[in-house]
Protein backbone atom coordinates (compact mmCIF):
# COMPACT_ATOMS: atom_id res chain seq x y z
CA UNK A 1 0.00 0.00 0.00
CA UNK A 2 1.45 3.63 -1.05
CA UNK A 3 0.30 6.49 1.36
CA UNK A 4 2.12 10.14 1.45
CA UNK A 5 4.14 11.24 4.44
CA UNK A 6 1.77 14.36 6.19
CA UNK A 7 5.38 16.42 6.52
CA UNK A 8 7.05 15.93 3.85
CA UNK A 9 5.38 14.55 1.16
CA UNK A 10 7.39 11.77 0.10
CA UNK A 11 5.53 8.16 -1.13
CA UNK A 12 5.99 5.19 1.22
CA UNK A 13 5.00 1.36 1.06
CA UNK A 14 3.29 -0.01 4.33
CA UNK A 15 2.14 -2.95 4.73
CA UNK A 16 -1.47 -3.20 4.60
CA UNK A 17 -1.82 -4.44 8.31
CA UNK A 18 0.90 -1.87 9.65
CA UNK A 19 -1.28 1.62 11.45
CA UNK A 20 1.84 3.15 13.18
CA UNK A 21 4.68 3.70 11.19
CA UNK A 22 7.76 6.70 10.99
CA UNK A 23 8.33 8.32 7.92
CA UNK A 24 11.68 7.03 6.45
CA UNK A 25 12.87 10.32 5.24
CA UNK A 26 12.36 12.69 7.67
CA UNK A 27 11.32 10.51 10.49
CA UNK A 28 7.77 12.00 11.57
CA UNK A 29 5.47 9.44 13.42
CA UNK A 30 2.30 8.50 11.37
CA UNK A 31 -0.69 6.89 11.76
CA UNK A 32 -2.28 4.93 8.56
CA UNK A 33 -6.24 5.08 8.56
CA UNK A 34 -8.57 5.10 6.09
CA UNK A 35 -8.41 8.31 5.48
CA UNK A 36 -4.47 8.34 4.90
CA UNK A 37 -1.51 9.43 6.57
CA UNK A 38 -1.66 11.56 10.00
CA UNK A 39 0.67 12.54 12.41
CA UNK A 40 0.82 10.70 15.68
CA UNK A 41 2.03 12.51 18.84
CA UNK A 42 2.71 11.54 22.11
CA UNK A 43 2.09 13.28 25.60
CA UNK A 44 4.39 13.14 28.43
CA UNK A 45 3.16 12.53 32.43
CA UNK A 46 3.48 15.26 34.69
CA UNK A 47 1.84 13.64 37.45
CA UNK A 48 4.26 10.99 38.90
CA UNK A 49 2.94 7.46 40.27
CA UNK A 50 3.07 8.25 43.55
CA UNK A 51 0.69 11.32 43.16
CA UNK A 52 -1.66 9.41 41.71
CA UNK A 53 -3.47 7.10 44.41
CA UNK A 54 -4.32 10.97 46.06
CA UNK A 55 -5.95 11.99 42.50
CA UNK A 56 -7.90 8.88 43.17
CA UNK A 57 -8.90 8.73 47.21
CA UNK A 58 -10.07 12.94 46.00
CA UNK A 59 -12.71 11.44 44.16
CA UNK A 60 -13.52 8.65 46.10
CA UNK A 61 -14.59 10.95 48.49
CA UNK A 62 -17.01 13.09 45.97
CA UNK A 63 -20.43 13.66 46.61
CA UNK A 64 -21.49 10.78 44.32
CA UNK A 65 -19.23 7.98 46.45
CA UNK A 66 -20.94 6.04 49.25
CA UNK A 67 -19.77 7.21 52.44
CA UNK A 68 -16.32 6.51 53.84
CA UNK A 69 -14.82 5.19 50.59
CA UNK A 70 -12.08 7.15 50.81
CA UNK A 71 -10.82 5.98 53.56
CA UNK A 72 -12.18 2.42 53.36
CA UNK A 73 -11.15 1.64 50.19
CA UNK A 74 -7.94 -0.44 49.56
CA UNK A 75 -6.03 0.68 46.20
CA UNK A 76 -3.46 -1.50 44.27
CA UNK A 77 -0.32 -0.11 42.64
CA UNK A 78 -1.32 2.19 39.44
CA UNK A 79 -0.03 1.40 36.35
CA UNK A 80 1.21 3.64 33.63
CA UNK A 81 -0.55 3.59 29.71
CA UNK A 82 -0.75 5.44 26.62
CA UNK A 83 -4.28 5.26 25.53
CA UNK A 84 -4.86 6.48 21.86
CA UNK A 85 -6.95 9.51 20.76
CA UNK A 86 -8.38 10.69 18.01
CA UNK A 87 -7.80 14.75 18.19
CA UNK A 88 -10.31 16.92 15.82
CA UNK A 89 -9.17 20.28 15.39
CA UNK A 90 -12.02 22.64 14.15
CA UNK A 91 -13.33 26.15 14.07
CA UNK A 92 -15.26 26.99 17.32
CA UNK A 93 -16.21 30.85 16.20
CA UNK A 94 -13.93 31.66 18.71
CA UNK A 95 -11.08 30.14 17.71
CA UNK A 96 -9.24 26.68 17.14
CA UNK A 97 -10.58 24.37 19.50
CA UNK A 98 -9.53 20.83 19.86
CA UNK A 99 -11.60 17.76 21.07
CA UNK A 100 -10.69 14.25 21.84
CA UNK A 101 -12.53 11.17 20.79
CA UNK A 102 -11.27 7.94 22.41
CA UNK A 103 -9.48 5.75 19.39
CA UNK A 104 -9.74 2.30 21.31
CA UNK A 105 -12.64 0.82 23.12
CA UNK A 106 -13.10 1.22 27.22
CA UNK A 107 -15.30 1.10 29.82
CA UNK A 108 -13.75 4.38 31.76
CA UNK A 109 -16.54 7.30 31.78
CA UNK A 110 -16.35 10.60 30.41
CA UNK A 111 -13.54 10.21 27.86
CA UNK A 112 -15.61 11.39 25.11
CA UNK A 113 -15.17 14.78 23.88
CA UNK A 114 -12.58 15.12 26.09
CA UNK A 115 -10.19 19.05 25.66
CA UNK A 116 -6.87 18.33 24.71
CA UNK A 117 -4.47 18.84 27.78
CA UNK A 118 -2.12 21.59 27.91
CA UNK A 119 0.95 19.41 28.37
CA UNK A 120 4.40 18.80 25.91
CA UNK A 121 3.48 17.69 23.13
CA UNK A 122 6.31 15.31 20.90
CA UNK A 123 6.35 13.27 17.86
CA UNK A 124 5.80 9.67 19.06
CA UNK A 125 8.90 7.73 19.87
CA UNK A 126 9.12 4.90 22.10
CA UNK A 127 12.04 5.96 24.35
CA UNK A 128 9.54 8.39 25.49
CA UNK A 129 6.88 5.93 26.29
CA UNK A 130 9.77 3.36 28.06
CA UNK A 131 8.01 0.02 29.26
CA UNK A 132 4.67 1.32 29.49
CA UNK A 133 1.82 -0.44 27.38
CA UNK A 134 1.07 1.55 24.29
CA UNK A 135 -2.58 0.55 23.15
CA UNK A 136 -3.40 0.37 19.94
CA UNK A 137 -6.30 2.49 17.83
CA UNK A 138 -9.18 -0.14 17.07
CA UNK A 139 -11.43 2.77 16.14
CA UNK A 140 -11.26 4.14 12.61
CA UNK A 141 -11.09 8.50 12.62
CA UNK A 142 -14.02 8.26 10.24
CA UNK A 143 -16.48 7.19 13.30
CA UNK A 144 -14.81 9.12 15.93
CA UNK A 145 -15.47 11.89 13.81
CA UNK A 146 -19.22 10.40 13.94
CA UNK A 147 -18.90 10.88 17.97
CA UNK A 148 -17.54 13.98 17.50
CA UNK A 149 -20.67 15.56 15.21
CA UNK A 150 -23.12 13.59 17.14
CA UNK A 151 -22.23 15.86 20.18
CA UNK A 152 -21.13 19.12 19.14
CA UNK A 153 -23.18 19.15 15.72
CA UNK A 154 -21.34 19.62 11.89
CA UNK A 155 -18.01 20.83 12.09
CA UNK A 156 -15.09 21.66 9.78
CA UNK A 157 -12.47 19.27 11.08
CA UNK A 158 -9.20 21.23 10.17
CA UNK A 159 -6.68 19.16 11.34
CA UNK A 160 -6.70 15.11 12.61
CA UNK A 161 -4.10 13.98 15.12
CA UNK A 162 -3.58 10.77 16.80
CA UNK A 163 -2.65 11.53 20.54
CA UNK A 164 -1.57 8.87 22.92
CA UNK A 165 -2.08 10.11 26.37
CA UNK A 166 -0.59 9.08 29.40
CA UNK A 167 -3.39 7.44 31.78
CA UNK A 168 -2.88 5.52 35.16
CA UNK A 169 -4.89 2.62 35.61
CA UNK A 170 -5.92 1.74 38.87
CA UNK A 171 -7.86 -1.39 40.87
CA UNK A 172 -9.48 -0.86 43.95
CA UNK A 173 -11.28 -3.25 46.38
CA UNK A 174 -14.27 -2.38 48.73
CA UNK A 175 -16.18 -4.54 50.46
CA UNK A 176 -14.93 -7.75 48.40
CA UNK A 177 -15.14 -6.14 45.09
CA UNK A 178 -13.20 -4.72 42.93
CA UNK A 179 -13.56 -1.34 41.14
CA UNK A 180 -11.85 -0.15 38.19
CA UNK A 181 -11.01 3.70 37.51
CA UNK A 182 -7.66 5.79 35.86
CA UNK A 183 -6.27 8.70 36.39
CA UNK A 184 -5.13 10.83 33.76
CA UNK A 185 -1.47 11.58 33.60
CA UNK A 186 -1.26 15.11 32.84
CA UNK A 187 -4.18 16.49 34.91
CA UNK A 188 -5.12 14.35 37.60
CA UNK A 189 -8.83 14.13 36.69
CA UNK A 190 -10.07 10.62 37.48
CA UNK A 191 -12.60 8.30 34.83
CA UNK A 192 -14.05 5.93 36.44
CA UNK A 193 -15.10 2.47 35.10
CA UNK A 194 -17.30 1.59 37.92
CA UNK A 195 -17.79 2.93 41.46
CA UNK A 196 -19.85 2.14 44.47
CA UNK A 197 -22.74 5.37 44.61
CA UNK A 198 -24.61 6.60 46.96
CA UNK A 199 -28.23 5.03 47.36
CA UNK A 200 -30.92 7.02 46.28
CA UNK A 201 -33.98 5.74 48.37
CA UNK A 202 -32.49 6.72 51.34
CA UNK A 203 -32.32 10.91 50.32
CA UNK A 204 -35.67 10.30 48.84
CA UNK A 205 -37.20 9.70 52.13
CA UNK A 206 -36.28 12.53 53.34
CA UNK A 207 -37.22 14.66 50.51
CA UNK A 208 -40.61 12.83 50.84
CA UNK A 209 -41.05 13.33 54.90
CA UNK A 210 -40.05 16.77 54.29
CA UNK A 211 -42.70 17.19 51.66
CA UNK A 212 -45.34 15.80 54.51
CA UNK A 213 -44.37 17.26 57.55
CA UNK A 214 -44.25 21.29 55.53
CA UNK A 215 -47.56 19.83 53.43
CA UNK A 216 -49.45 19.31 56.98
CA UNK A 217 -48.40 22.75 58.82
CA UNK A 218 -49.25 24.18 55.59
CA UNK A 219 -53.01 23.05 55.55
CA UNK A 220 -53.51 22.62 59.15
CA UNK A 221 -52.08 26.28 60.50
CA UNK A 222 -53.99 29.23 58.85
CA UNK A 223 -51.89 32.31 60.57
CA UNK A 224 -49.29 32.71 58.40
CA UNK A 225 -46.58 34.01 61.54
CA UNK A 226 -47.53 30.42 63.41
CA UNK A 227 -46.81 28.73 59.97
CA UNK A 228 -43.41 30.13 59.07
CA UNK A 229 -42.37 30.18 62.66
CA UNK A 230 -43.38 25.99 62.54
CA UNK A 231 -41.60 26.05 59.28
CA UNK A 232 -38.31 27.14 60.80
CA UNK A 233 -38.50 24.44 63.44
CA UNK A 234 -39.42 21.72 61.61
CA UNK A 235 -36.72 22.58 59.35
CA UNK A 236 -33.90 21.99 62.07
CA UNK A 237 -34.98 18.22 62.50
CA UNK A 238 -34.77 17.53 59.11
CA UNK A 239 -31.76 19.37 58.20
CA UNK A 240 -30.02 17.32 60.46
CA UNK A 241 -31.35 13.91 59.08
CA UNK A 242 -30.36 15.37 55.72
CA UNK A 243 -26.94 15.59 57.00
CA UNK A 244 -26.77 12.13 58.91
CA UNK A 245 -27.84 10.49 56.14
CA UNK A 246 -25.32 12.05 53.73
CA UNK A 247 -22.43 11.30 56.43
CA UNK A 248 -23.92 7.65 56.28
CA UNK A 249 -25.18 6.66 53.08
Amino acid sequence: MEIRCTQCGAELSVASDERLIECSFCSTALVVDAEGAMFHEVMAATVTANAVPAHLRRFLGGRDTVAGLDREARLERPVLQYFPFWAFTFDSGKGDKVLLQPAAPSSLQGLQGLALPAGKVQKMDPSLTGDAVVIDPEVPASTARDWLTNRHGEVRVRKTVLYHLPLYRMKYEWKGKTYHAAVDGVTGKVFPADFPAKAEAPYMAVAVLAIIVFGLEGLIVSNIFLKFALYLVSAIPILGLAWLTSRKV
